[in-house]
């Protein structure tokens, strides 16, 4: 093989990586991941606190987590998991999993709630 080909191969290669760690680009897709399952756990403290275990899939070789946000209004809770990823890259099929615990923020007094994780949704009551 000649030099020529192997350095436009070489410089192809450099380029498809640095679009998959680059997350400073303009073309960064930022969206939800996609969830398999959320199971609230009800801690056995004073005053009751709960989690959320959650577990879904990032996406491909070229997706990361991008944030985690959490929101309580009231008797419901929302957490948003977004992941970034180049909008356009050519990437491992290799599927990032997603398997954590989410401490959800604040005291669950008596009652019922509503927990949403990006578009599942559970209920929860604590007695």
């Amino acid at each position: 093989m000649s030099n020529r080909f192997l350095a436009v191969v070489a410089i192809g290669l450099a380029a498809m990586l640095a679009a998959c760690s680059s997350p400073a680009s303009p073309d960064i897709v930022v969206e939800p991941i996609h969830i398999d399952r959320v199971d609230v756990l009800i801690m056995q403290s004073l005053p009751p606190q709960a989690a959320a275990h959650v577990t879904g899939v990032v996406g491909d070789g070229c997706a990361s987590l991008h944030s985690l946000r959490q929101v309580r209004s009231g008797d419901t809770v929302t957490v948003t998991i977004l992941r970034q990823r180049p909008r356009v890259a050519v990437c491992t099929q290799i599927a990032l999993l997603y398997d954590e615990s989410i401490h959800l923020d604040g005291q669950y007094p008596t009652g019922t709630y509503i927990l949403r994780v990006n578009d599942v949704e559970r209920i929860f009551t604590i007695e």
